[in-house]
């Protein structure tokens, strides 16, 4: 299946060229988040959605037909899908569906960014607490599907205290998708990267020193989710990826002070940083000292 992108779901279902393009689709937002909300009717289709920076929780209003789906790990079974079902869509990753029936549709579309800083703001958990629910097809949830459907009302309206209202709803989503996940997850083991891996980690930092890199681009070198790779990769190493991209940085910053005068400027764009007052800081709290201090010392 082919990873596809886009910066959101709502403007892939809006492009003229989508395989959605043509069937009948409501857009909505609301609440301080902002939530996305659409309301969409369908035809029998095959279609993939694109990879988005975006949790989607999709609930069918009304269908009875055969559905398939695929999140990166092969097409389910076959089921039948009915009104009142949900599926959750992780972010970050193309979804291939197979519908085989009319069926009309609500999607609740949380921003990835925005929804990891209300659950670290709240001490609630992390995206990858919702895996078990990704990875679940369908399933059936009374409070989910009314909450959805009380957000889709709400988000109508304008003024007044509809944000206030939407925001409650969110977080009334939010914490049953959370209870929801608590109640089907079950202990999985954390299983560490191999040599070979971390091999293919080392290259791509080397090669990609002087760019901005994040954690989905190292995960994305390993064909893995954000979550299973940090958690991975620090049960195999002791370290985050953040911090062994930094230490990879110091480390280069290092040979270049030490082999001559180039300046301390363009080391620091040569390696990475986003400026010579970020290397300087980082250089303080990892090792102590000063680039140039740094310099001075190993060249007496």
């Amino acid at each position: 299946m082919t990873q596809q992108t886009a910066s959101s779901l709502a403007e892939f279902y809006r492009d003229p060229t989508s395989p959605y393009a043509a069937f009948p689709q409501q857009h909505r937002s609301g609440g301080s988040m902002p939530v996305t909300l659409m309301r969409v009717e369908q035809t029998a289709f095959e279609a993939t959605d694109p990879a988005v920076p975006e949790l989607a929780l999709i609930l069918v209003t009304r269908a009875n037909m055969p559905f398939r789906w695929d999140v990166g790990d092969g097409l389910t079974n076959e089921i039948t899908c009915r009104g009142g079902y949900l599926c959750l869509a992780p972010p970050n990753t193309a979804t291939e569906f197979r519908c085989y029936g009319e069926h009309e549709l609500i999607d609740v579309i949380f921003p990835e960014a925005e929804l990891s800083t209300a659950l670290e703001h709240y001490g609630a958990g992390r995206l990858s607490d919702f895996d078990i629910l990704t990875s679940a097809t369908l399933f059936r949830d009374e409070t989910l599907r009314r909450t959805a459907m009380q957000m889709w009302t709400e988000s109508a309206r304008t003024g007044g205290t509809s944000d206030l209202l939407m925001d409650g709803l969110t977080q009334v989503l939010i914490a049953r998708l959370l209870d929801k996940a608590g109640a089907l997850r079950r202990p999985q083991p954390i299983l560490p990267l191999s040599p070979a891996e971390i091999t293919r980690i080392d290259t791509l930092v080397e090669h990609r020193l002087a760019e901005r890199l994040t954690v989905e681009d190292l995960a994305r070198a390993l064909d893995m989710p954000r979550w299973t790779f940090a958690d991975a990769f620090k049960a195999t190493t002791g370290d985050t990826p953040h911090s062994y991209v930094t230490g990879k940085r110091i480390e280069k910053a290092c040979e270049l002070l030490r082999l001559g005068e180039m300046p301390i400027a363009e080391i620091a764009y040569a390696t990475g940083f986003a400026s010579q007052s970020h290397m300087t800081d980082t250089f303080r709290r990892v090792l102590g000292t000063t680039p140039g201090k740094w310099r001075r010392e190993v060249q007496q």
